[in-house]
């Protein structure tokens, strides 16, 4: 399997995030995982947390927005711009990437985001975790929540994504095939419109499945949002993992959903806790 610390779209920062993961693992020092307490810094400590606990590395979370200490430290940032190193700790950030190269070599950049750099520098600490292995879908969370594909095409995403897909980490299936698909994703579309397609999906051959799928997206073809990118995602390009009912989109929106009933702080951690223990939401 090709890891993903060896795809191109990582190489800006391969030598200071790997060399700053050998520091840590070298020294066996306490490090402090600091983000704001959302649902970004979340998905974001959650595979590093995972690396170090497989690892027997010492650490502590903290969601705050409070600045790093003295101690060795991971911060999960909301600026953009390419993250930085120093003697005690890293600061990771979003930055923008050439995602893909198109037919005519013409470069198609796009977003890397904090929870993608969080699972290259977790791979760099501990490459076979097992806790990281059943995060790796994870990987394409922090593009998902992002603005990039209610903007456009995201090729950070696609690769990402096509990149899992190959190494056999996910099958792309369209809505019709997941087990549980959360409704709120979908709210052009009625829950008994949803589960009578599901069910004709399975006896049904390519043209039939294409007229299903067409009525599934016409409600919503003349809308402005969702964008027509996130409705192709929604509907055709659903991410499964093994063992999991629901899509990695569904996972988002019910993971988001913490927030509205619980306090930032409470809801971060407990969407960490669940990565971390069992891998899903």
């Amino acid at each position: 399997m090709r890891d993903i610390s060896e795809l191109d779209v990582f190489s800006p920062i391969r030598e200071p995030f790997r060399n700053f993961a050998r520091e840590v693992c070298d020294r066996k020092k306490k490090i402090v995982l600091i983000s704001q307490p959302n649902i970004t810094g979340a998905l974001a400590i959650a595979p590093i947390e995972a690396a170090l606990l497989d690892s027997g590395l010492p650490y502590r979370r903290r969601f705050t927005d409070q600045s790093p200490d003295s101690e060795t430290f991971v911060r999960i940032a909301e600026d953009s711009g390419k993250g930085r190193t120093s003697n005690n700790g890293i600061v990771i950030s979003e930055f923008v990437v050439e995602g893909l190269r198109g037919s005519s070599g013409d470069s198609r950049k796009g977003p890397l985001c904090t929870v993608a750099q969080a699972h290259f520098l977790a791979t760099e600490i501990n490459p076979g975790s097992e806790r990281l292995r059943r995060l790796r879908p994870w990987i394409l969370s922090g593009n998902w929540i992002g603005d990039s594909l209610d903007r456009a095409y995201d090729p950070v995403y696609s690769f990402l994504r096509d990149y899992l897909s190959e190494q056999g980490v996910i099958r792309v299936v369209p809505v019709t095939e997941v087990k549980s698909p959360e409704s709120g994703n979908y709210p052009w579309i009625e829950d008994t419109e949803l589960w009578r397609a599901t069910d004709l999906w399975q006896t049904s051959n390519l043209e039939k499945r294409e007229r299903i799928m067409g009525e599934l997206a016409m409600p919503i073809f003349n809308s402005k949002v969702p964008s027509t990118t996130r409705v192709e995602e929604l509907l055709w390009h659903c991410v499964i993992a093994p063992n999991w009912e629901s899509d990695l989109s569904s996972q988002i929106f019910r993971a988001n959903s913490f927030w509205d009933t619980k306090k930032p702080v409470e809801a971060a951690n407990e969407i960490a806790d669940l990565l971390v223990s069992i891998g899903q939401i």
